[in-house]
């Protein structure tokens, strides 16, 4: 690896990570979290429209893997971030390696070792660890509710790599724009059901902070992050670039730590501990098998 694919490697980690905390800001402070999502989701749209194509045969896995990750996720992520704090939701959503394991077994006939199943374990009791532990004054009484929904999130992702495994024939770009579209169709319908007050989010107080979020989630999460992470999949192997998982969610909780002022208790810490090592143990496990791991920010 050069400096520059270093460098390269790193950005993608940072503007990733420092999403959580956007992220959590925005919906604690600025705009409905599905409204948020939603327009997101539409500007992303709007901006991959000429990657958009009809892949005869294949959009039965196209239209299921956009209902994972750019859609249900987001779903159940983005309200989960008015009840938990962004170190947590950062750490619980790696849960999405385990699961999809688990969907590759049930239904791709894949089979796991003793280390890997071992990794599963302990990545699951690490969850169960940290959802018993007493939140902190930044995480509300509905810390465990918002657990919950972070595991659905990374539940969503584990299919959407499912019906990705299954595409056969779709460019990167065209995969992210259908995403961008499942996301619009069913995100939009979502928040006009459930929440309300989205207007708040575009009035004078709030503009600035909701346009700066919505510009930095479309375009430096959605277009430069990615835009630089395919680049990086063509130049570096893959057991090098699968691992920027794991260093986003390390600097999503010290950007949490730092910028958001969110206390790290013990169980936490020993949660938010097994439940890397897991999916440390599952990638390592993978990549030795030569079974190519397809992380969440290849796709969202």
């Amino acid at each position: 690896m050069t400096l520059r694919e270093f460098l390269v490697l790193l950005l993608v980690c940072f503007i990733w990570g420092m999403h959580f905390v956007v992220m959590k800001v925005t919906i604690s402070n600025t705009s409905p979290p599905l409204f948020y999502a939603a327009t997101r989701m539409t500007i992303v749209a709007i901006l991959l429209l000429p990657f958009l194509r009809i892949h005869r045969g294949q959009m039965k896995y196209v239209i299921g893997a956009g209902l994972g990750f750019g859609a249900l996720n987001y779903a159940f992520m983005f309200p989960a971030l008015q009840f938990v704090t962004a170190s947590a939701a950062a750490v619980m959503i790696e849960l999405y390696v385990p699961f999809s394991i688990i969907l590759s077994v049930m239904f791709l006939g894949e089979t796991v070792g003793a280390k890997r199943i071992s990794g599963i374990v302990v990545a699951f009791v690490g969850a169960v660890i940290i959802a018993t532990a007493k939140p902190d004054e930044a995480a509300g009484p509905y810390f465990l509710f918002g657990i919950g929904l972070m595991v659905c999130g990374a539940f969503s992702e584990a299919m959407g790599a499912f019906f990705v495994k299954k595409v056969k024939g779709v460019k990167p770009m065209e995969l992210l724009a259908w995403c961008a579209v499942m996301g619009v169709v069913v995100l939009w319908p979502l928040t006009l059901a459930i929440e309300s007050n989205q207007i708040d989010a575009i009035s004078p107080d709030n503009r600035l902070n909701f346009g700066m979020a919505l510009l930095y989630s479309s375009l430096l999460v959605s277009l430069v992050a990615h835009g630089s992470y395919y680049w990086l999949l063509q130049r570096l192997p893959l057991s090098i670039v699968a691992g920027t998982g794991l260093m986003t969610t390390l600097i999503a909780v010290a950007a949490s730590t730092i910028i958001l002022r969110e206390t790290m208790s013990v169980p936490f810490i020993i949660g938010g501990v097994m439940i890397l090592f897991g999916v440390t143990l599952i990638l390592l496990r993978t990549k030795r098998k030569g079974v190519a791991a397809i992380t969440p920010e290849t796709i969202t």
